[in-house]
């Protein structure tokens, strides 16, 4: 009786730890899954500001080809250039942080 008994908590050790097991490779699945949501988001994100920051340097080029008309702008456009181009470097590291 006492092997029965033994017999019983072990398979119920088992099954307990099968299920925490189970359970811990889903939660891997579902997490890699969002990973790849995220990294999705990321590159979509990295597309846009390229986007953006190419149109500014276009902008900044159309501006310095027509100098001296206009050299009051310089500074704005330039720096709305700059920001565009450190966000733009600020996500290209965080896509290669995440392992991408």
């Amino acid at each position: 009786m006492l092997e029965l008994i033994e017999c019983s908590i072990e398979m119920d050790d088992a099954q307990h730890w099968l299920s925490i097991m189970r359970d811990a490779e889903i939660e891997k699945l579902w997490k890699g899954k969002q990973g790849m949501e995220e990294v999705d988001e990321m590159k979509a994100q990295i597309k846009k500001l390229n986007a953006q920051a190419t149109a500014l340097k276009m902008d900044l080029h159309d501006l310095s080809e027509d100098l001296p008309t206009g050299w009051e702008k310089i500074m704005e456009v330039a720096g709305k250039a700059y920001n565009a181009y450190q966000s733009l470097d600020a996500a290209k590291r965080r896509l290669a942080a995440a392992g991408n």
